[in-house]
């Protein structure tokens, strides 16, 4: 099945990494928007309270097994399609 997210964070993943290098000892959440190419990394305790409490709760586990397993978390949020999704990542030098 075809996920245009996964395209669109394949063409800027040297920028994900790249953003999540950079903030990697906090631990982030990185957030794509795929409508104007645009990175953030916020502290993931902050990321997942501003989530909705049916969403919190299963972000919190998703999150904790990503950083068990060395690995990344990456929501798009996607204004335009009213689309929040997530994906978790190895990272490149795992």
């Amino acid at each position: 099945m075809y996920d245009q997210y996964l395209t669109k964070i394949h063409e800027h993943w040297d920028e994900i990494t790249g953003m999540y290098a950079h903030f990697e000892s906090k631990k982030p959440i990185i957030e794509f928007d795929p409508n104007c190419s645009r990175i953030f990394a916020y502290s993931a305790a902050d990321y997942i309270r501003s989530l909705s409490p049916r969403t919190r709760d299963e972000t919190k586990k998703q999150y904790r097994e990503a950083v068990d397993k060395g690995s990344i978390m990456v929501f798009v949020r996607d204004e335009l399609n009213k689309v929040l999704r997530s994906y978790i990542f190895p990272k490149a030098d795992e």
